[in-house]
């Protein structure tokens, strides 16, 4: 196994470990390094030349106005239509109480969805060929991800740029198919092509040791996986669309830090109409409908195929219980209530007999072995409770930033620790389809890998080192997801929901990074929480007992805490959920630590203002010794691995820094222009 996910290793690890800079593929399941996503995007990736052809388009459609094309109407509305509603339609009262204000500037501005400027940019490519088990592709999919960016002029001569928090997928069948119609060059005839072959130009993909640019034309070659013959217009399933829809600053969401919504949606292509539909979402469970009759839930969900199914990590839920929309929120992941969609949906002692009764007819569970493991699975496998799974700000895949962006505003690490701790599996599948077999397609749970892929994660934290999520306590399910030498489990959001869970820190006093701030999530009805500190204690505001508290080490020499509402409740400072040890100087740096630059109060008055966000980067930040990161030495939940500053002597190459991801300027749907001269077509 080792053998066989060299590749892997060396791709998470970065330049040194045995592999050219240039090798881009993540052991052929991605490509993710952004200089040849951005050559990919110029040799016919770009998502209107894909769409062109199956618009019927006899000219190449700019990616500016894009949101005019008539295909893409129903998504441009639907999404300015949430936007519009998400305040009062929130369960959350912090939320709730913003549709009676007339201030929208903590929403989405629906003004760039219409703007000539905005963009999308090509961010990923990803193969899900471990998606072959649903049956409406026989080979799986993949999948191009692309991020919203704004370029505008806010006043004559001053012109800002950046990506928002938007992401948009467009989803192949990964097994090419005849396109109809006349054939062209973006738009070839295909023959038969077999799943093996489609594997095969993975796997070789993943051997290249090539520039970006060359290695983005052998990719769109003909013996390429991304070829005219092998990814066109024909393939095309479905439009998958995450954005963050409003954000609230830590000043005004004291108890969380902050608090951010994210809409999640699904839009099927329409080949009849040439458009992309609104449709119900995969397995995302509408409350409201389940609510109204559960036991026909219960029923349909307890049966022995499904439970199988669910185990497997491979369960379809039936259409007449899916929503069409969901929001997912943070900080918090999966202790969040509103990150629970199934909650409260299913009585326990009913799934605990039909386990035990599925059990008794000779079946065996692989990974649900208890009803907690089988509500933790049910919930991790909706949309909300996925994307909320030690995800980066509602996210499990970013992108990079190229080189060219400002280290302010630039992402270091492309995927959360879900996406990077899954590639053995996926990459698994995509021999096994090479070799002609039919692949395994269960997998384990999204907050812990298979224990079968331990060894070919080892060497990174994706599996039980720092920043994992953990486990202290009993339960069948989870008793072995233990954190490796040196770390113990710590409850940074305990939840009743999800009893016992915690994250992976350092054992011995507190390193970089590590939270300083403990507490439990209290659920007064599903949606509506409140973050209680049980260390520091805040007994007056949630009735915590005080002889709980257990104060971190935060007091060393030369050290600090960087927190959301530490001492003083009324205090205005940052989002830092758990909060985290950091050095108060770049001088004599531990192993975990990188230097890097820290938002100080005033930064948020200082976006929110309207200043440029170069200035306040500028007049509102410090240097500190922040926790280092890479794609094997992911950032804790709720942070984000941004750029390393190459203007600092102390910071480490090919290593970058875990913040709070509200301080990246295109993480945050607040602080950006609200007016602008509208941009014309040349």
């Amino acid at each position: 196994m080792i053998g066989r996910f060299l590749l892997l290793l060396a791709a998470l690890m970065g330049p040194g470990i045995g592999t050219a800079s240039a090798v881009t593929l993540d052991s052929s399941v991605a490509v993710t390094d952004p200089e040849t996503l951005q050559a990919l995007e110029r040799g016919g990736l770009s998502i209107s030349r894909l769409l062109g052809p199956a618009l019927g388009l006899t000219r190449d459609v700019d990616n500016r106005s894009l949101f005019s094309v008539r295909a893409l109407t129903p998504v441009r509305n639907a999404v300015k239509q949430q936007i519009a509603d998400e305040p009062g339609n929130s369960p959350d009262p912090y939320v709730a109480a913003l549709a009676k204000s007339k201030d929208s500037s903590q929403k989405f501005n629906p003004k760039y969805i219409d703007d000539n400027g905005s963009t999308l940019d090509l961010t990923g490519v990803v193969n899900r060929m471990d998606r072959g088990y649903l049956g409406h592709t026989e080979c799986g999919e993949i999948r191009l991800i692309y991020r919203f960016h704004y370029s505008v002029e806010e006043k004559p001569g001053q012109r800002i740029s950046s990506r928002l928090p938007l992401t948009m997928s467009l989803v192949f069948n990964a097994k090419p198919t005849a396109a109809s119609g006349r054939a062209s060059k973006d738009r070839p005839r295909s023959t038969s092509v077999s799943c093996a072959d489609v594997a095969k130009r993975w796997l070789a993909a993943g051997q290249k040791d090539l520039a970006p640019d060359q290695l983005a034309a052998w990719l769109r070659s003909d013996e390429g996986p991304l070829s005219g013959a092998m990814l066109n217009s024909a393939q095309i399933m479905r439009l998958e669309l995450n954005m963050q829809v409003l954000r609230l600053s830590a000043s005004s969401r004291r108890d969380f830090g902050g608090h951010a919504e994210y809409l999640l949606k699904i839009f099927k292509w329409d080949p009849a109409t040439a458009t992309f539909q609104e449709s119900k979402m995969e397995n995302q469970i509408d409350r409201k409908v389940v609510l109204a009759d559960r036991q026909a839930f219960s029923k349909w969900l307890l049966t022995d195929r499904n439970i199988y199914d669910l185990d497997r990590g491979r369960l379809v839920i039936d259409e007449k219980f899916l929503a069409t929309s969901a929001v997912s929120v943070a900080p918090g992941g999966m202790s969040r209530s509103q990150n629970n969609i199934a909650y409260g949906l299913l009585d326990d002692d009913a799934v605990d007999k039909a386990l035990k009764d599925y059990v008794a007819r000779g079946n065996q569970l692989r990974a649900v072995k208890s009803v907690a493991g089988f509500n933790l699975r049910l919930n991790e496998m909706t949309c909300t409770g996925c994307h909320q799974t030690h995800g980066i700000a509602g996210f499990h895949y970013t992108g990079a930033d190229p080189a060219s962006e400002p280290r302010r505003n630039a992402v270091f690490v492309p995927g959360s620790a879900v996406f990077f701790a899954d590639l053995p599996r996926r990459r698994a599948i995509v021999e096994e389809f090479a070799a002609g077999r039919h692949p395994d397609f269960s997998r384990g749970f999204a907050a812990r890998p298979d224990q079968k892929y331990a060894e070919a994660l080892k060497g990174t934290d994706l599996y039980d080192g720092w920043g994992s999520i953990c486990y202290r306590g009993t339960d069948a399910s989870f008793k072995d997801w233990s954190c490796g030498e040196g770390l113990r489990c710590a409850g940074v959001h305990e939840s009743a929901i999800h009893p016992g869970f915690g994250t992976c820190v350092s054992e011995a006093g507190t390193a970089v990074g590590d939270p300083v701030e403990f507490g439990e999530i209290k659920m007064s009805k599903w949606g509506s929480d409140q973050y209680c500190r049980l260390s520091p204690a805040t007994a007056k505001a949630c009735g915590i007992d005080p002889a709980r508290d257990k104060k971190p080490l935060v007091k060393l020499a030369g050290y600090g805490a960087a927190r959301q509402r530490y001492d003083n409740p009324e205090q205005k400072t940052g989002g830092f959920p758990g909060g985290l040890l950091r050095k108060a100087s770049c001088d004599k740096l531990p192993d975990e630590a990188t230097c890097g630059r820290l938002a100080k109060t005033g930064f948020n008055d200082c976006i929110g203002s309207g200043k440029d966000h170069k200035f306040c980067t500028r007049e509102f930040t410090k240097t500190a010794g922040l926790r280092a990161c890479d794609k094997a030495h992911p950032c804790r939940e709720d942070y984000i691995c941004t750029a390393g500053y190459d203007d600092l002597a102390e910071a480490k190459p090919g290593k970058g820094t875990c913040i709070p991801p509200y301080f990246i300027f295109q993480f945050r749907v607040d602080g950006h222009p609200r007016s602008w001269v509208q941009d014309t077509q040349d």
